[in-house]
């Protein structure tokens, strides 16, 4: 069994906060609201809040799974401990390719933004590498080195969101949300999975859960972030359909971008610009999470050196955008990754939480 990691290696519970953050919000802020108000118009607000209470107990479950007696375990060690060597292995090769999958959508997800949005012209491939050398950088210098991205990422795009909301104000109409549709249940369903990438992220805890001091004391700081998090999609929602109307949000790909672009100010023209070059901090954050949960991951399960893996990882991604090459690819590669994180979160976490509470470890 794994010593207990050595403190110095470890955060305090509060900073928590920021990697929970950093890797629920990512690029789908930027269109989530299309396919949400495709399936439920103006009461697509309801599935944002269905979602996060969903993740509230989700969260809850987690925490009881890995509040063990012994320390220094992740979710890789306790598959192995439940399902024997070989199967628990393969269950955590599905969890290293799961945030692998994830943090290479958010790769070429932005890549997609800056190439439609700043520079058409440009080749992505370049840009890519760029990309990549600043997660090797980060990665590599290991779990705080990732916290810390974090902390910046939350703080810079936080810097940029509330002055954007405060200028989107006189532009809301509130009568928009005065109409309800009725929904089936399979509308619904759908909403629901179609939207839970979004939320996507918070799992990686259940690897990086040995490097935080004392941790049952991040719980609540867990919650509290789900909570913000939230809250944060629930008025991106409410001001997308005041903004627009629905009819018209059905036809746009990128929506926060979209009335970002029909802000302007004296001395900047175009909003958007600067909010997709901010946005690549806390992108980079989020991807740097993501490999090193991957990377860990492998360590945990085949012994493998973690900077080994990573560049693999960095390789494999560098390799996948040539043939995603469009957002259509893009959304595609997302909604299968949306199915996967519904089985994760929905069916294995829930899983795992009756098996841990029945083994005695």
């Amino acid at each position: 069994m794994q010593n207990p990691i050595d403190e110095k290696y470890q955060i305090s519970p509060f900073f928590i906060v920021f990697l929970i953050y950093v890797s629920m919000v990512g690029v789908g802020i930027l269109n989530f609201q299309h396919s949400l108000v495709k399936r439920m118009g103006n009461d697509s607000w309801m599935t944002v809040l269905l979602l996060g209470i969903s993740i509230h107990l989700i969260i809850w479950m987690i925490y009881k799974i890995l509040l063990l007696k012994q320390e220094g375990i992740d979710i890789t060690h306790i598959n192995t401990l439940c399902f024997g060597k070989i199967f628990g292995s393969t269950i955590n090769v599905a969890i290293i390719l799961y945030f692998y999958i994830g943090a290479f959508i958010e790769f070429r997800a932005y890549n997609d933004v800056v190439q439609v949005w700043v520079f058409p012209e440009m080749n992505t491939f370049p840009m890519g590498i760029v990309l990549l050398l600043l997660i090797y950088y980060t990665v590599s210098g290991g779990f705080r080195s990732v916290t810390g991205l974090s902390f910046w990422g939350m703080l810079i795009s936080y810097l940029i969101v509330i002055p954007f909301i405060l200028l989107l104000l006189p532009h809301l109409h509130p009568q928009n949300l005065m109409s309800f549709n009725d929904h089936s249940m399979p509308e619904v369903l759908s909403s629901f999975k179609s939207t839970l990438y979004i939320f996507m992220g918070f799992e990686a805890i259940l690897v990086y859960y040995p490097f935080i001091k004392t941790p049952e004391k991040s719980q609540k700081w867990a919650h509290v972030t789900v909570l913000f998090v939230t809250s944060f999609y629930l008025l991106t929602t409410l001001i997308t359909l005041m903004f627009f109307n629905v009819d018209y949000i059905r036809h746009l790909l990128w929506p926060t971008l979209t009335m970002l672009k029909i802000i302007q100010v004296p001395i900047l023209q175009r909003l958007e610009y600067l909010a997709i070059s901010v946005w690549l901090i806390k992108i980079l954050a989020n991807i740097s999470l993501g490999l090193w949960v991957a990377s860990r991951g492998m360590l945990n399960t085949f012994n493998a050196k973690r900077r080994s893996s990573l560049l693999i990882f960095l390789i494999g991604m560098l390799i996948a955008g040539l043939f995603v090459k469009d957002y259509k690819s893009i959304r595609l590669l997302t909604d299968y990754h949306s199915t996967m994180g519904m089985y994760f979160l929905y069916i294995y976490i829930p899983i795992m939480f009756f098996i841990t509470r029945l083994k005695k470890f």
